[in-house]
């Protein structure tokens, strides 16, 4: 099978093959059109069915409209957890993600997500999705910054141990770079109070940008760098259960 994360930023194309992820493509969503989605998915098997999580109306039309089997999450694919939260604010991804962090870790509560916002979502202990915290992603908050005509165009996040930055570039790195991860330390232990959780218990985490401040974050977490697409495949199997 095919499974295809669909977001506001990219589009992730996770090749399975025996029940393992064998590779994963990327594409622009803004560059997301019938030909280049093609251009991926014609290099595999047209019995390969695909199975789409996407949170951008757009896409899903892309995709229905071609001529192989499409499996819509939310649609075809039903999602096996209890929602506890408004289902018209939440996307399929962000349940689909919740669902696929229980079957990891069976004791999380917490689920951290460095997408093109940060999300924070939380598990109840019976795994019924709770809700969660929405905030401004890393890269998102960077291209801020660089439209803005008089700040430098070259701006990354690196690791630097000066405690007071001596120029434009370093003083948004290192903001960057301290803002987020003390925000997330400050918000997990706040949580994990909150909850009565112990500090041993797994935050499980996902999403490109977390790469970016690992190495300052002080609890324990499980990093699942595809957990979408996982769930994809988890979605399927238990579809083709049901369904044999």
């Amino acid at each position: 099978m095919i499974g295809i994360d669909a977001g506001n930023t990219s589009l992730k194309f996770g090749i399975f093959h025996k029940h393992k992820l064998k590779k994963v493509y990327f594409l622009d969503t803004n560059k997301a059109n019938k030909r280049s989605i093609k251009k991926i998915i014609s290099n595999f098997d047209k019995k390969n069915p695909l199975v789409l999580c996407s949170v951008v109306p757009k896409v899903n039309d892309l995709f229905l409209s071609l001529k192989r089997k499409v499996y819509l999450v939310g649609q075809d694919l039903d999602l096996p957890i209890k929602c506890l939260y408004n289902k018209d604010n939440v996307g399929d991804d962000r349940l689909l993600a919740a669902y696929t962090a229980k079957k990891i870790e069976n004791s999380v509560r917490l689920i951290l997500d460095f997408g093109t916002a940060i999300t924070l979502d939380f598990l109840s202990k019976k795994g019924d999705y709770q809700g969660g915290i929405i905030l401004p992603g890393i890269n998102s908050t960077l291209k801020t910054f660089k439209s803005c005509a008089l700040l430098p165009n070259k701006i990354k996040i690196t690791k630097t141990k000066k405690i007071i930055p001596k120029n434009t570039s370093e003083s948004i790195n290192k903001g960057l770079q301290d803002g987020f991860s003390l925000m997330i330390n400050g918000l997990v232990d706040k949580y994990q109070k909150k909850l009565k959780l112990s500090q041993k218990d797994k935050v499980v985490v996902t999403g490109g940008d977390f790469l970016r401040v690992k190495s300052y974050l002080n609890f324990n977490f499980q990093y699942e760098k595809h957990l979408v697409l996982q769930g994809l495949f988890y979605l399927y199997q238990n579809f083709l259960a049901h369904n044999s």
